[in-house]
Order: structure tokens, then sequence, then C-alpha cells
């Protein structure tokens, strides 16, 4: 691992990432960020388990735009230009790995860094009011315990991303039907994805 201080998220060990919005700014506690376990210069270990959850306020989102808006929340963590910590892959959905080198932990980087860093860029999207950002770096049981909270949001958002990159519409083969069926929002989006498919 070379120069490499702290390993977050990697391929051996859990991993979780999350971004849930809501249009009820009381939800979000603007400009915090917590931590639920060690900050990365007391990891007792070269490769830690890692969660981030980011709770954003937003405003003005439809039918029409949600998906670009969320896809754009998403890539959000790719601007982030930070010396010595880098994003090594994100191979599955709702996982992030990335590393901190040595020196960046020495020169006091830390998860306040990394989250004040990702506030401000989504600071730029004229549609985010607020955002409030959870690490997790206790261990593996946290992560996973934090997954299982958030199984039904994870798949509302499988379920938007399957009906905007697909666009199939069939719902009786689609396995995420019963997600549609109980989101009142997720079948106005369908719906308005169907009409657009439509006019082309």
């Amino acid at each position: 691992m070379g120069d490499t201080g702290v390993e977050l998220g990697g391929p051996e060990t859990e991993s979780y990432s999350l971004i849930l919005w809501t249009e009820n700014s009381s939800l979000v506690n603007k400009d915090t960020i917590s931590l639920i376990g060690p900050e990365l210069a007391e990891a007792g270990s070269r490769s830690i388990a890692f969660g981030r959850i980011v709770i954003l306020s937003i405003e003005g989102f439809t039918e029409e735009n949600t998906f670009r808006r969320c896809r754009e929340m998403e890539q959000m963590r790719f601007l982030l230009d930070l010396k010595g910590f880098m994003i090594r892959a994100v191979p599955q959905f709702q996982r992030e790995w990335s590393r901190v080198s040595r020196d960046a932990i020495s020169r006091g980087f830390s998860l306040g860094v990394l989250g004040s860093s990702l506030m401000r860029l989504f600071r730029e999207l004229d549609y985010v009011t607020g955002s409030e950002i959870i690490f997790i770096t206790e261990n593996e049981d946290a992560i996973r315990k934090i997954r299982s909270l958030t199984g039904d949001t994870a798949r509302i958002i499988a379920a938007m991303n399957k009906m905007a990159e697909e666009m199939s519409f069939d719902c009786s083969e689609c396995e995420y039907r019963d997600v549609c069926d109980e989101a009142e929002d997720l079948r106005r989006m369908r719906d308005a994805c169907v009409g657009n498919a439509a006019r082309r």
C-alpha cells in the first residue's frame, strides 16, 4: 500500500455510501459533521470499514429532474481535490473505497476536512439548501447495521436508477415492482419517463 496511511472501505472490509435528500429542511442538521468511531489518526489499522451518509435538504425536485439531480449529487465526490486523498474505486452500488496518505494524516487530514470539502461542493448546487454528513469508522458491524436501517431507501434509489438507465417500463417483470407500488413519487417519475419515451 506504499504511502497509504489508512484505506477506507477497501474490498476486504465493509463499505457503505449513501446520499439521502428531503425537502423538509428541519430533518437536516445543517452544516453538521458527525463521526461514529475513531478519527483517521486514531485508526487502529491501515484498512478500516467505512461508511458515509450525506443528508441534504433540497428544493425544486420534480419527476422530470430527480434522476438527473440524483446522479449529479452522486458525482460530487469525484470532484474532491484534496492532497493525499484518493477515491480508489466504486465497484458496487453504494460502496466507496478510498485511501488517505500517511503524509496527509500527519499534516492533519481528517474526516472533518473531508466532510467540510464535500459540503462546499454540495453548496455549489443551487437546489441544495443544507447538508449534514455522518461518517462511520467504528467497525464492520456498525456498517452492516446502518445498511440494514437504510435498506428501503437503497431499494428506492436502485429502482429509480433502473427505470432511468434501462428505460424499461414492463412493471410485471421488474424486481422493484413492490417499491414502485408503495412509493407514489416513484410511480409519478415512472409515468413521466414513459411519457418522455413516447414523445421521442
